[in-house]
């Protein structure tokens, strides 16, 4: 799905829900049961949290209360303290850091594989010449070859 480069949210074509797609970054607290981003979110030193977390790439480096969903990666800091579960690709955990649940490592390749089958993409198998990540390519039908 194409959005213009200053888009702050989209509504998806599928299910008509509004996904943000602006960063967060949380300095006090939440109001809120959930943050639910497609960007970046960062929980500063001074944030004190009681929410779910959902987002691209998560830096935690107050104190959060709830589960952690991420799509390419979870970093907790050396002042961060998490009270959850961790669900990501990459975790990493800063010296000093502390995790108070489980933490699960995803695949990264799930989500355009899942869009593939969905799109009509060819995903092509990776090779052992090949390490780099599958990239989706549009498929080509036989009457548009031409």
């Amino acid at each position: 799905m194409k959005v213009a480069a200053r888009a702050l949210s989209v509504f998806c074509p599928h299910c008509q829900k509004r996904a943000s797609l602006e960063d967060l970054v949380i300095v006090g607290s939440h109001p809120g049961k959930s943050l639910m981003t497609c960007g970046d979110i960062r929980i500063e030193r001074s944030a004190r949290l009681h929410v779910e977390v959902y987002g691209n790439r998560v830096e935690i480096h107050g104190k959060l209360k709830g589960p952690v969903v991420a799509n390419e990666s979870v970093t907790v800091g050396a002042t961060g303290h998490v009270v959850g579960d961790i669900r990501a690709p990459r975790i990493t955990v800063m010296e000093g850091g502390l995790i108070e649940g489980r933490c699960e490592m995803t695949r990264v390749v799930e989500s355009p594989v899942a869009e593939a089958a969905s799109h009509d993409i060819e995903v092509p198998t990776p090779t052992e010449e090949s390490p780099s990540p599958i990239r989706p390519r549009p498929l080509l039908r036989p009457e548009a070859q031409g």
